[in-house]
Protein backbone atom coordinates (compact mmCIF):
# COMPACT_ATOMS: atom_id res chain seq x y z
CA UNK A 1 0.00 0.00 0.00
CA UNK A 2 1.16 3.55 -0.80
CA UNK A 3 -0.04 6.75 0.90
CA UNK A 4 0.70 10.22 -0.46
CA UNK A 5 0.88 12.97 2.18
CA UNK A 6 -0.16 16.10 0.32
CA UNK A 7 0.51 19.58 1.77
CA UNK A 8 -1.01 21.89 -0.82
CA UNK A 9 -4.05 22.53 1.39
CA UNK A 10 -1.83 24.28 3.96
CA UNK A 11 -0.26 27.71 4.03
CA UNK A 12 3.52 27.34 3.45
CA UNK A 13 4.51 28.46 6.96
CA UNK A 14 2.61 25.46 8.33
CA UNK A 15 4.76 22.99 6.40
CA UNK A 16 7.56 23.55 8.89
CA UNK A 17 5.34 23.98 11.94
CA UNK A 18 3.70 20.60 11.32
CA UNK A 19 6.95 18.81 10.45
CA UNK A 20 7.12 16.82 13.72
CA UNK A 21 3.47 15.79 13.46
CA UNK A 22 3.92 14.72 9.85
CA UNK A 23 7.06 12.77 10.77
CA UNK A 24 5.29 10.90 13.56
CA UNK A 25 2.44 9.88 11.24
CA UNK A 26 4.72 9.13 8.28
CA UNK A 27 7.18 6.98 10.23
CA UNK A 28 4.42 5.11 12.05
CA UNK A 29 2.85 4.24 8.70
CA UNK A 30 6.21 3.14 7.31
CA UNK A 31 6.83 1.00 10.40
CA UNK A 32 3.61 -0.81 9.48
CA UNK A 33 4.91 -1.61 5.98
CA UNK A 34 3.20 1.24 4.12
CA UNK A 35 5.19 3.25 1.60
CA UNK A 36 4.73 6.98 2.16
CA UNK A 37 5.36 9.89 -0.19
CA UNK A 38 5.28 13.54 0.90
CA UNK A 39 4.74 16.35 -1.57
CA UNK A 40 3.10 19.63 -2.54
CA UNK A 41 0.83 19.88 -5.59
CA UNK A 42 1.49 16.22 -6.33
CA UNK A 43 -1.98 14.77 -5.87
CA UNK A 44 -2.05 11.07 -6.76
CA UNK A 45 -5.34 9.90 -8.32
CA UNK A 46 -4.45 6.22 -8.17
CA UNK A 47 -3.44 5.94 -4.49
CA UNK A 48 -4.72 7.20 -1.12
CA UNK A 49 -3.87 10.84 -0.38
CA UNK A 50 -3.55 12.10 3.20
CA UNK A 51 -4.15 15.72 4.26
CA UNK A 52 -3.62 17.55 7.55
CA UNK A 53 -6.18 20.00 8.93
CA UNK A 54 -7.76 22.82 6.98
CA UNK A 55 -8.15 23.59 3.29
CA UNK A 56 -7.79 27.35 3.65
CA UNK A 57 -5.52 27.66 0.59
CA UNK A 58 -7.51 25.28 -1.59
CA UNK A 59 -11.10 25.12 -0.27
CA UNK A 60 -12.59 23.57 -3.42
CA UNK A 61 -10.15 20.65 -3.49
CA UNK A 62 -12.25 18.15 -1.46
CA UNK A 63 -15.24 18.52 -3.79
CA UNK A 64 -12.98 18.28 -6.84
CA UNK A 65 -11.50 15.05 -5.48
CA UNK A 66 -15.01 13.73 -4.85
CA UNK A 67 -16.02 14.45 -8.45
CA UNK A 68 -12.83 12.82 -9.75
CA UNK A 69 -13.23 9.91 -7.31
CA UNK A 70 -9.81 10.52 -5.78
CA UNK A 71 -9.60 8.92 -2.35
CA UNK A 72 -8.14 10.78 0.59
CA UNK A 73 -7.93 10.72 4.38
CA UNK A 74 -7.76 13.63 6.82
CA UNK A 75 -5.73 14.13 10.00
CA UNK A 76 -7.21 16.57 12.53
CA UNK A 77 -4.41 18.01 14.69
CA UNK A 78 -6.51 20.49 16.68
CA UNK A 79 -9.07 20.35 19.49
CA UNK A 80 -12.63 20.52 18.20
CA UNK A 81 -15.64 20.37 20.53
CA UNK A 82 -19.05 18.97 19.61
CA UNK A 83 -20.49 22.50 19.59
CA UNK A 84 -18.03 23.53 16.89
CA UNK A 85 -15.55 25.48 19.01
CA UNK A 86 -11.91 25.18 17.94
CA UNK A 87 -9.11 25.00 20.51
CA UNK A 88 -11.41 25.81 23.44
CA UNK A 89 -12.27 29.17 21.90
CA UNK A 90 -8.70 30.44 22.30
CA UNK A 91 -8.22 30.74 18.53
CA UNK A 92 -10.85 32.17 16.26
CA UNK A 93 -11.80 30.29 13.10
CA UNK A 94 -13.67 31.98 10.28
CA UNK A 95 -16.99 30.48 9.32
CA UNK A 96 -15.62 29.60 5.88
CA UNK A 97 -12.64 27.79 7.41
CA UNK A 98 -14.93 25.69 9.61
CA UNK A 99 -17.22 24.88 6.68
CA UNK A 100 -14.24 23.92 4.52
CA UNK A 101 -13.02 21.50 7.19
CA UNK A 102 -16.48 19.98 7.54
CA UNK A 103 -16.77 19.42 3.78
CA UNK A 104 -13.31 17.86 3.71
CA UNK A 105 -14.13 15.56 6.64
CA UNK A 106 -17.48 14.51 5.18
CA UNK A 107 -15.94 13.42 1.89
CA UNK A 108 -12.82 11.75 3.33
CA UNK A 109 -12.39 7.99 3.53
CA UNK A 110 -11.55 8.50 7.21
CA UNK A 111 -10.55 11.11 9.79
CA UNK A 112 -7.74 10.50 12.29
CA UNK A 113 -7.87 12.77 15.36
CA UNK A 114 -4.69 13.42 17.34
CA UNK A 115 -6.78 14.73 20.26
CA UNK A 116 -9.29 12.32 21.74
CA UNK A 117 -11.54 15.29 22.56
CA UNK A 118 -12.03 15.89 18.83
CA UNK A 119 -13.29 12.40 17.96
CA UNK A 120 -16.94 12.95 18.84
CA UNK A 121 -17.13 16.23 16.91
CA UNK A 122 -15.41 14.84 13.81
CA UNK A 123 -17.55 11.71 13.93
CA UNK A 124 -20.57 13.94 13.30
CA UNK A 125 -18.99 14.72 9.92
CA UNK A 126 -17.54 11.28 9.21
CA UNK A 127 -18.47 8.07 11.07
CA UNK A 128 -15.09 6.55 10.22
CA UNK A 129 -13.29 8.80 12.70
CA UNK A 130 -10.61 7.27 14.92
CA UNK A 131 -8.31 8.54 17.66
CA UNK A 132 -4.63 8.35 16.68
CA UNK A 133 -2.38 9.01 19.70
CA UNK A 134 1.15 10.24 19.10
CA UNK A 135 3.68 8.02 20.87
CA UNK A 136 7.08 6.35 20.92
CA UNK A 137 8.88 5.58 17.66
CA UNK A 138 12.23 3.81 17.61
CA UNK A 139 13.32 5.62 14.46
CA UNK A 140 13.00 9.01 16.11
CA UNK A 141 15.65 8.15 18.70
CA UNK A 142 18.66 10.45 18.26
CA UNK A 143 21.61 8.93 16.42
CA UNK A 144 24.12 10.86 18.49
CA UNK A 145 25.58 10.11 21.92
CA UNK A 146 23.44 10.81 24.96
CA UNK A 147 23.81 14.32 26.32
CA UNK A 148 26.53 15.29 28.78
CA UNK A 149 25.77 17.68 31.61
CA UNK A 150 28.74 19.90 30.79
CA UNK A 151 27.28 20.54 27.30
CA UNK A 152 24.02 21.97 28.64
CA UNK A 153 24.62 25.71 28.47
CA UNK A 154 20.93 26.62 27.98
CA UNK A 155 18.69 26.45 31.05
CA UNK A 156 15.33 26.73 29.29
CA UNK A 157 14.30 26.41 25.64
CA UNK A 158 11.00 27.54 24.14
CA UNK A 159 10.28 27.01 20.44
CA UNK A 160 7.06 27.43 18.51
CA UNK A 161 4.74 30.21 17.41
CA UNK A 162 5.87 33.45 19.09
CA UNK A 163 3.23 35.09 21.31
CA UNK A 164 3.10 37.84 23.92
CA UNK A 165 2.34 35.30 26.65
CA UNK A 166 5.31 33.11 25.79
CA UNK A 167 7.59 36.13 25.62
CA UNK A 168 6.36 37.30 29.01
CA UNK A 169 7.14 33.97 30.66
CA UNK A 170 10.57 33.62 29.08
CA UNK A 171 11.42 37.26 29.90
CA UNK A 172 10.53 36.56 33.55
CA UNK A 173 12.95 33.63 33.59
CA UNK A 174 15.66 35.74 31.95
CA UNK A 175 15.16 38.45 34.59
CA UNK A 176 16.10 35.90 37.25
CA UNK A 177 19.45 35.31 35.60
CA UNK A 178 18.69 32.17 33.60
CA UNK A 179 19.96 31.43 30.11
CA UNK A 180 16.76 31.19 28.11
CA UNK A 181 16.54 30.51 24.38
CA UNK A 182 13.37 31.96 22.84
CA UNK A 183 12.83 33.39 19.36
CA UNK A 184 10.30 35.92 18.13
CA UNK A 185 9.79 33.83 15.01
CA UNK A 186 9.51 30.14 14.09
CA UNK A 187 12.90 28.52 13.56
CA UNK A 188 13.96 25.65 11.27
CA UNK A 189 13.94 22.12 12.66
CA UNK A 190 17.72 21.63 12.41
CA UNK A 191 18.27 24.69 14.62
CA UNK A 192 15.60 23.59 17.10
CA UNK A 193 17.19 20.13 17.35
CA UNK A 194 20.63 21.62 17.95
CA UNK A 195 19.32 23.89 20.70
CA UNK A 196 17.48 21.00 22.34
CA UNK A 197 20.73 19.11 22.77
CA UNK A 198 22.13 22.07 24.72
CA UNK A 199 19.06 22.62 26.92
CA UNK A 200 18.30 21.38 30.41
CA UNK A 201 14.52 21.85 30.19
CA UNK A 202 12.27 22.19 27.14
CA UNK A 203 9.35 24.52 27.85
CA UNK A 204 5.83 23.90 26.60
CA UNK A 205 4.16 27.25 27.28
CA UNK A 206 0.59 27.85 26.16
CA UNK A 207 0.12 30.33 23.31
CA UNK A 208 -2.12 32.52 25.47
CA UNK A 209 -3.62 32.47 28.96
CA UNK A 210 -6.83 31.15 27.38
CA UNK A 211 -5.22 28.08 25.85
CA UNK A 212 -5.45 24.72 27.63
CA UNK A 213 -3.88 22.56 24.93
CA UNK A 214 -1.28 19.83 25.33
CA UNK A 215 1.21 19.65 22.46
CA UNK A 216 1.71 15.91 22.30
CA UNK A 217 4.16 16.08 19.38
CA UNK A 218 6.39 18.54 21.24
CA UNK A 219 6.22 16.37 24.36
CA UNK A 220 6.87 13.02 22.67
CA UNK A 221 9.67 14.38 20.48
CA UNK A 222 11.37 15.85 23.53
CA UNK A 223 10.93 12.73 25.67
CA UNK A 224 12.34 10.50 22.90
CA UNK A 225 15.35 12.82 22.86
CA UNK A 226 15.58 12.47 26.66
CA UNK A 227 14.97 16.14 27.37
CA UNK A 228 12.59 16.98 30.26
CA UNK A 229 9.49 19.00 29.38
CA UNK A 230 7.92 21.61 31.64
CA UNK A 231 4.27 21.95 30.62
CA UNK A 232 2.12 24.96 31.46
CA UNK A 233 -1.14 23.24 32.32
CA UNK A 234 -3.71 23.12 35.10
CA UNK A 235 -6.26 20.66 33.72
CA UNK A 236 -6.86 17.02 34.62
CA UNK A 237 -3.88 14.68 34.39
CA UNK A 238 -3.55 12.46 31.31
CA UNK A 239 -0.92 10.25 29.73
CA UNK A 240 0.84 13.22 28.08
CA UNK A 241 0.92 15.45 31.16
CA UNK A 242 2.30 12.41 33.03
CA UNK A 243 5.31 12.59 30.71
CA UNK A 244 6.07 16.15 31.85
CA UNK A 245 6.87 18.36 34.74
CA UNK A 246 3.69 20.41 35.16
CA UNK A 247 3.00 23.90 36.49
CA UNK A 248 0.05 26.27 36.33
CA UNK A 249 0.37 29.76 34.86
CA UNK A 250 0.63 31.59 38.18
CA UNK A 251 3.40 29.34 39.50
CA UNK A 252 5.22 28.51 36.28
CA UNK A 253 8.34 30.65 36.74
CA UNK A 254 8.84 29.65 40.38
CA UNK A 255 8.41 25.96 39.60
CA UNK A 256 10.72 26.21 36.59
CA UNK A 257 13.47 27.45 38.90
CA UNK A 258 12.72 24.74 41.44
CA UNK A 259 12.83 21.94 38.88
CA UNK A 260 16.05 23.29 37.36
CA UNK A 261 17.86 23.41 40.69
CA UNK A 262 16.32 20.71 42.86
CA UNK A 263 15.69 17.56 40.81
CA UNK A 264 17.89 15.17 38.84
CA UNK A 265 16.87 16.02 35.29
CA UNK A 266 18.84 13.13 33.77
CA UNK A 267 17.06 10.56 35.93
CA UNK A 268 13.74 12.19 35.12
CA UNK A 269 14.45 12.14 31.38
CA UNK A 270 15.29 8.42 31.47
CA UNK A 271 12.19 7.66 33.54
CA UNK A 272 9.86 9.48 31.14
CA UNK A 273 11.56 7.89 28.12
CA UNK A 274 10.87 4.39 29.48
CA UNK A 275 7.29 5.38 30.36
CA UNK A 276 6.58 6.58 26.84
CA UNK A 277 8.22 3.53 25.27
CA UNK A 278 6.08 1.21 27.40
CA UNK A 279 2.71 2.93 27.35
CA UNK A 280 2.51 4.56 23.89
CA UNK A 281 4.29 2.35 21.33
CA UNK A 282 3.18 4.11 18.17
CA UNK A 283 3.92 1.28 15.75
CA UNK A 284 1.41 -0.94 17.60
CA UNK A 285 -1.02 1.95 17.92
CA UNK A 286 -0.85 2.66 14.19
CA UNK A 287 -1.42 -1.00 13.33
CA UNK A 288 -4.61 -0.97 15.38
CA UNK A 289 -5.74 2.33 13.86
CA UNK A 290 -5.14 1.02 10.33
CA UNK A 291 -7.11 -2.15 11.04
CA UNK A 292 -10.02 -0.19 12.50
CA UNK A 293 -9.95 2.38 9.70
CA UNK A 294 -10.28 -0.09 6.85
CA UNK A 295 -12.63 -2.35 8.77
CA UNK A 296 -15.07 0.54 9.23
CA UNK A 297 -14.42 2.24 5.88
Amino acid sequence: MIINIELNNLKPHLWGMLSDTIDFVRIALEECGIKVKVGVNQLKPDILNLFFDHFDTNPSLPLKMKILKIKYGLVCTEVLSVDGIWNSGAEGRTKSSVVNFQIAAENAEFVWCLFEESVEACRKFNPNTIFLPIGFLERLKPNYNLRNKEDLDIDFLMCGVPTAHRKGVTDALKSRGHNVSYFNQPIPVYLRNSLMQRSQINLSIQKTCRHRIISMTRICHSVINRIPVLLEYSGPANIYSDLCLVAGSDEFVDKAEFFLNEIDLFDLANEKYKYLEKHLPMKSIMKEVINRTWKQG
